[in-house]
């Protein structure tokens, strides 16, 4: 589809699901640039204890709710299922007899059941599993009243002790995954952002609304920026892992072209200025640095110090350049300036389909290349 057309579905879905049901949690996103990430933007909270970390999640999560660019957020240590507890007073337990392994088995054998036989059903024996009925295992007061039998008994008319009688019955949350990061317990905090909201804007904003709120951690727990921020720092990493080699090689390559290191440090000059045009660009035209500009603007730099090398092979050729005359210079680097902008043409009309095709993925992209390409022509 086109992005216009996205543009226009993505909000409308997200505002109508989310209003067809109010209950659940209803994500609505298009394609995204860059490594995937569970959520665009995520603080995470490192520390030692659960319970702190829930209620400091559950804090964040409540501020980072009310920034207008945020639609939906969550915390990793939300409860899970529902789950049925029973806190037994051993001390009641032991008076009557009965151990805490004695307890389980005796609610496992009820309410999970026990095999009691077996069915044979053509050639295959099917064990018969037996057990209270789906409703009652689903009924906390059943289970509070559920008849414990001490060892020995106490004759026919004894029904048991309820299990209310040693122990609190009560329905809790069930613990979600613990996650742990370098060691440390987390609770990340993922907020996800409207179309067309740049992560980074949102998460600025998401930090100046922690700071105007005054919030602060605990002594022993930490903040770690995650989400979108944090991926594109881990691949930014990985690309510039093998930059000194790449270097390296490439100053030799260049220093053995001119035989000089004055006129390689030039050109490395032009490496520098080639990647801040290419940035200006994006900046001019409010392309997102991703990573898909990023890539962009390491193929600027190649473009550029292509045709520096163009430029100063040419004067160093020209004899009357090479020792100084300024006429001789000119010359050459018309001369050589006409296959370059000749190439530039090329290279921004090569790459116009892509900015004006529109999208988040391949306009910034093409726009680092182009743009960067053509301001330093």
């Amino acid at each position: 589809s086109a992005p216009e057309t996205t543009a226009e579905l993505v909000p409308a879905l997200q505002d109508q699901l989310a209003s067809a049901a109010p209950s659940a949690r209803i994500l609505v996103r298009d394609l995204v640039q860059g490594p995937p990430v569970n959520a665009p933007v995520e603080m995470r909270i490192l520390g030692p204890d659960l319970d702190t970390l829930r209620q400091l999640g559950d804090e964040v999560a409540a501020i980072m709710a009310t920034v207008p660019e945020v639609t939906i957020v969550r915390t990793g240590l939300e409860g899970g299922a529902p789950k049925v507890r029973v806190n037994v007073d051993e001390n009641r337990a032991r008076l009557l007899g009965l151990d805490l392994g004695q307890i389980a088995r005796q609610l496992d054998t009820t309410l999970e059941g026990a095999t009691g036989g077996s069915l044979l059903e053509g050639t295959e024996e099917l064990p018969v599993r037996v057990r209270v009925d789906d409703a009652l295992r689903a009924d906390t007061d059943f289970i509070s009243n559920l008849p414990l039998v001490a060892p020995g008994g106490g004759g026919a008319a004894y029904t048991g002790i309820p299990l209310s009688a040693i122990a609190q019955v009560e329905v809790v949350p069930a613990r979600a995954a613990i996650v742990r990061r370098n060691g440390d317990r987390e609770n990340s905090v993922q907020g996800f952002v409207q179309y067309g909201v740049l992560p980074e804007e949102a998460l600025k904003n998401v930090n100046a609304a922690m700071d105007a709120a005054g919030y602060t951690l605990p002594a022993g727990y930490r903040f770690d920026v995650g989400g979108d921020a944090d991926a594109r720092n881990d691949v930014l990493n990985n690309l510039l892992a093998s930059v000194g080699l790449i270097v390296t090689l490439t100053i030799a390559t260049i220093v053995m072209t001119f035989n000089s290191f004055r006129l390689s440090a030039v050109a490395f000059i032009v490496t520098g200025l080639s990647a801040g045009l290419s940035i200006l660009a994006l900046a001019v035209f409010q392309y997102p640095f991703g990573i898909n500009a990023v890539i962009g603007v390491i193929g600027s730099i190649g473009v550029s110090i292509n045709a520096a090398i163009i430029i100063l092979t040419g004067l160093q050729a020209d004899e009357d350049a090479r020792n100084g005359d300024q006429e001789a210079m000119v010359d050459v680097v018309m001369r050589s300036s006409r296959h370059i902008v000749s190439t530039t043409i090329t290279t921004f009309g090569g790459f116009l389909p892509l900015i004006l095709g529109g999208g988040g993925f391949w306009p910034p992209f093409a726009m680092a290349i182009a743009g960067g390409v053509l301001l330093r022509t």
